[in-house]
């Protein structure tokens, strides 16, 4: 198949999702077109049959933790125009943005740029794309730009229930959740010992992820268990969770790693993983330390509990009880038996995300809509033109 995937260039799990997706597609074959407004901070895996395409830009130095919603007037034509070059050239039959915000926008503007069936439009809602359309502008926009969507999917059947109520959608979005590579998120052994339990925290310390609760939870485990605390990834609410945790007197116990790309080195190392986050609707950190055979501990919302077993692979507790999340963290770091059984289910849990299986699913969601196209037949005339 001929593919288009659009995605953001920044760090945060829908350009992860993304850029890897492209990549596995490319090396199962298929021929991929990868746009976005910069190089994306996930690099593209090398393979002849994946084609990165970016546009030019006046300031292309943003902060990989910064999402870029509403782009300038003239890039965001300027990146229209490529990729109806690249359907044109290319004969793309299928045509996949990840996030709504501005590529719902640019889906619809390429179809009612072309006209006719082709190509295929999917789209993929990842998160706050839904939550900011809480906004009555915000959401009419996105309502009228679905209308060009040809199926839409989102990670998570909360998420999936959210946008349908949010966006007042006729149907459901399709579930398609999330996935890793295992082979590059591993565990180490379970029996490896620390002279202190080592807590974690990923991610790109936007507002929602509520770091002044981060902050504060740890302060209190503190008083009871000697954790120390990671912290990886950088954002712009990083300075007030430095002053806070200067505050509580505990920057000595933290480290900062800042922004990496292979988090999977350091996730390893660490025993809990605590999340504080307002929303998430799946949280790919989540997955990542589960792979690692890192249990999670992290808010019952949005889809989190499909992501953790609670019990099993860590511990929920309700967002606005933050003393019981308090109470799971000293249980879990203070009992090293249970930490144990948690670390082993963890790992296994996180198989059932396996990216084989899930890429598997979208390459047979593209094939039923170019088959269906296919069969209705009704513009002869682009069916001539794309090559699947």
């Amino acid at each position: 198949m001929r593919i288009g995937i659009l995605c953001h260039a920044s760090m945060g799990g829908s350009s992860r999702i993304a850029v890897e997706l492209a990549s596995t597609l490319a090396l199962r074959g298929h021929e991929v077109h990868l746009f976005a407004r910069t190089a994306p901070f996930f690099p593209c895996r090398f393979s002849r049959n994946l084609t990165l395409h970016t546009v030019r830009v006046a300031n292309g130095d943003h902060h990989p933790a910064d999402l870029l919603l509403d782009w300038p007037s003239d890039e965001l034509e300027s990146y229209v125009k490529m990729i109806l070059k690249v359907i044109e050239e290319e004969a793309l039959a299928i045509l996949h943005f990840h996030y709504g915000f501005p590529f719902a926008f640019v889906a619809a503007e390429v179809r009612r740029r072309r006209g006719g069936a082709w190509p295929v439009i999917i789209g993929t809602l990842h998160g706050t794309d839904v939550t900011c359309c809480g906004d009555v502008v915000k959401r009419a926009q996105m309502m009228r730009w679905l209308n060009y969507v040809d199926e839409l999917t989102t990670v998570s059947r909360s998420h999936a229930q959210l946008a349908t109520e949010l966006l007042h959608l006729s149907a459901a979005p399709r579930v398609i959740p999330n996935f890793i590579d295992l082979t590059e998120f591993q565990a180490l052994s379970p029996e490896v010992q620390r002279s202190r339990p080592r807590i974690v925290h990923i991610s790109n310390f936007r507002p929602v992820k509520n770091v002044p609760r981060l902050a504060q939870l740890y302060h209190e485990i503190r008083e009871h268990v000697d954790a120390e605390l990671w912290l990886i990834g950088d954002g712009p609410e990083m300075a007030a969770l430095r002053a806070a945790l200067h505050a509580f007197g505990l920057e000595r116990d933290v480290t900062y790693w800042g922004i990496q790309r292979n988090v999977a080195a350091i996730l390893q190392q660490a025993d809990l993983l605590l999340l504080t986050s307002a929303y998430e609707s799946f949280s790919m950190v989540a997955l990542e330390a589960m792979a690692c055979g890192v249990p999670v501990l992290a808010p019952r919302v949005g889809g989190i509990p499909e992501v953790v077993a609670d019990g099993e692979t860590g511990s929920l507790y309700p967002a606005n009880e933050p003393s019981i999340a308090v109470e799971l963290a000293i249980r879990l770091l203070t009992d090293p038996q249970l930490l144990m059984q948690l670390k082993k289910k963890a790992r296994a849990h996180a198989g059932t995300f396996d990216k084989e299986k899930t890429v598997l699913e979208y390459e047979n969601l593209y094939q039923q809509w170019i088959e269906r196209r296919m069969q209705k037949a009704h513009e002869p005339g682009d069916l001539r033109e794309v090559r699947v």
